[in-house]
This record gives structure tokens, sequence and C-alpha cells, in this order.
């Protein structure tokens, strides 16, 4: 649950001394949570006696340093008045939170169940007030800037400050989340995906050439057109297949080939055909060069020129 944030914007002496930040606790006190925050905002509009419900322009009436500060009073500004959203008062929520620390947010009130719209604010632990009033946030940012500043003003023997501390604005803060990006047009998401299947065939080309090293570029541009032809013509075939089993209602790839399955399965039958076909020339240059030998009585004579030197133990056939 998100926890919704206000603001007060503090004056003394007609002067701006800063904003104070609260966090508000709706898990544990809901009902004193908004009618906080809709008295921070005044969406309420007036009460029954035309008055405003909104703290903007109602006055800190009481500070007592090393204790606390205390406002809220809108409608008679001297801690006598208050009135809740609801009408009147209404009752305690959770009272279990205890007072434990500075820059808590409190209700104040003038017994059980009688919460208006006064608050506020602890300067230091207060035990003594724990299940007694009602603890409904905190101060997130601003207390040592501006609530001490609030506490060192003098005061006189009812503590009232002598300068008057006035909430000049008020308010919620919104909870605002990062833009989201705009989704990208069918153009753009063409053209990225030309320029992946670009890459990916540069790749492919690369290891093509990695994979079958020659002394010869003429062979090697050969080769590399032959494979290109064989795969156009493999992805044309494919295609018809495609066609042919989209028109009988079957599944184009029962197989479930990926992309890259495709292009490894290619390169290895491609390999496989360039081995077939080194190993049938290997093949036909050794048959022409055996039928350009002759060996007669278990001598070996190559070429077809003149014998020069003609040995008498040995039988020629010519």
């Amino acid at each position: 649950m998100v926890r919704p944030r206000v603001f007060m914007d503090f004056s003394v002496g007609g002067e701006h001394i800063g904003r104070v930040i609260f966090e508000l606790y709706n898990d544990s006190a809901p009902k004193t949570t908004e009618n906080f925050r809709a008295l921070c905002t005044g969406e309420k509009g007036r009460n029954t006696s035309g008055v405003p419900l909104y703290y903007k322009n109602s006055i800190i009436h009481r500070s007592i340093k090393g204790f606390m500060i205390q406002g809220g009073d809108f409608t008679k500004r001297n801690g006598t008045g208050g009135e809740s959203i609801y009408g009147g008062m209404f009752a305690d929520e959770d009272l279990t939170l205890p007072l434990d620390s500075e820059a808590l947010l409190c209700m104040a009130n003038r017994g059980p169940n009688t919460n208006g719209s006064q608050f506020f604010i602890t300067l230091r632990p207060c035990p003594h007030l724990n299940g007694k009033h009602v603890v409904f946030g905190r101060v997130l940012k601003g207390y040592d800037e501006v609530v001490k500043k609030i506490a060192d003003v003098p005061v006189n023997e009812k503590d009232t400050p002598l300068s008057a501390v006035v909430i000049h604005n008020c308010g919620e803060l919104e909870l605002r989340k990062p833009p989201a990006k705009p989704a990208p047009s069918e153009s753009e998401s063409d053209s990225a995906e030309e320029e992946e299947k670009s890459r990916k065939s540069r790749r492919r080309s690369r290891r093509s050439r990695s994979d079958h090293p020659s002394s010869d570029d003429d062979s090697d541009a050969g080769e590399r057109r032959r494979r290109k032809k064989s795969k156009r013509k493999h992805k044309r075939d494919n295609k018809k297949d495609e066609i042919k089993d989209s028109e009988k209602g079957e599944p184009s790839n029962p197989r479930g080939e990926t992309e890259e399955e495709y292009d490894a399965r290619l390169e290895r039958e491609e390999k496989e055909r360039l081995a077939a076909t080194r190993k049938r020339e290997l093949q036909r240059i050794k048959e022409e060069y055996e039928a350009g030998t002759s060996t007669v009585d278990g001598v070996r004579f190559k070429g077809r020129g003149r014998m020069k030197y003609v040995d008498p133990d040995v039988r020629y056939k010519f």
C-alpha cells in the first residue's frame, strides 16, 4: 500500500521559512489519515458555518520547546476550535503506536474519541502520551530546517508564538510514475528487422569464409556463389513446401527448426557437398595418374618420352 504524502509551507512573521513533508499512515489509521489529507487539500469545501475545511492560512497556536508544536485550529485560531471533515469529532483509531521519537505527527484531543482537526509534531519521545493520542504520520522532510526553527520562535506565557507562524500553503504530493516508452512505429520495427537480418547474413558469411580457407580467390568466390545459390534454392523449395503444407492445413515446420538450426544445417550440408566434390576430384586425379604409368616385371615407368637407356636384362613391350 502506497502511503500518501502531504506538505505544509510555513512562514514566520510573514517570511517564508520552508516546507515540511509528511508521510501518512493510512494502513494503521485510514480515517485519521483521510481527514488530515483532505484538510491539507481543502477539497471538502466549507462547513455548515461557511468556514473552509482547510489548513491553509491557519496558525501554529502552541509551541513548547523540547516537547511539541501544535496547530490545526482553522475555525478559532487559538486552540479551542477546529473541525473534522466528518462533521464535529470522530473516534480514536489505532492507539498502539508509541510516541517514541521526535518528528511524529499525532492528533491532539480533549480526551478519548474527541479528534477534530488539531494536530501536533513531537520534538522528543513522549512516552507519557502513549495510548492517549493517535500517531498517524511522521515528518519525512523539513524537520531540522523548518520544525526546529518554529520551536525556536519566542512565545508568551500561554506558549503562543510572539511572531505569527502561518501555514501559508498546503496540499498533497502526487506519486508520478516515469513516462512509458513509446511503442515503435511499424516502419521502425520493419527497418529494425531488416537490419537484424542483414547482421545475421554478414555473420553467416564471415563464418563460411573462416570455415573454408583457400589460396585461390576465384575458387572461394565461386564456392560462395554456389553456396548462396544453393541456399536460395533451398529456401525457395522450403517456401513452396510451406505453401503446400498451409494449403493442406498442415504445419509448415513440423520439426520446429529455428533459424539458427536451419543455418547450421545448410552450412553442414554445404561442407558435406564440398568434401564429396574434393573426394571425387582426388579420385579422378588418382585415376589419371595411374593411367599414365606402366609397370613391367615390377618396374614402374612414367611418362611417354623416349628411353635413353635400355637395360638388356629387361624385356620391354612397345
